[in-house]
């Protein structure tokens, strides 16, 4: 971060970043969400088999420095795929989520 934005990380602010490791991306056998994942993942990180949410991975959710937390689930609220449903899959605004973050934003 440093390198690309000097001056951007204040020692006197403090960071939260929070991020999932509920896909890993997969081009073959790995679902739609492992599918969407390979296409998020490769141009954001440069690893397609990396883990996340879905869209973001987990290393570019993540600020070096930060509080990071971890949470259970995917970027958004609905994933079309085998085995997934369409509506009502668990994002970071889910009952049951938000909890396990929201209580740093105080």
């Amino acid at each position: 971060m440093e390198a690309r934005s000097p001056g951007a990380f204040h020692d006197d602010i403090r960071y939260v970043t929070v991020g999932s490791r509920k896909v890993k991306g997969a081009a073959f056998g790995g679902g739609a969400a492992g599918t969407l994942g390979v296409l998020s993942y490769l141009p954001l990180c440069g690893d397609g088999s990396a883990e996340g949410d879905g869209i973001t991975p987990i290393n570019c959710a993540h600020l070096d420095g930060a509080e990071q937390v971890d949470v259970d689930a995917y970027h958004i609220g609905f994933v079309p795929g085998a085995g997934v449903p369409l509506i009502g899959t668990k994002w970071y605004g889910s009952e049951g989520v938000l909890e396990d973050w929201a209580g740093f934003l105080t």
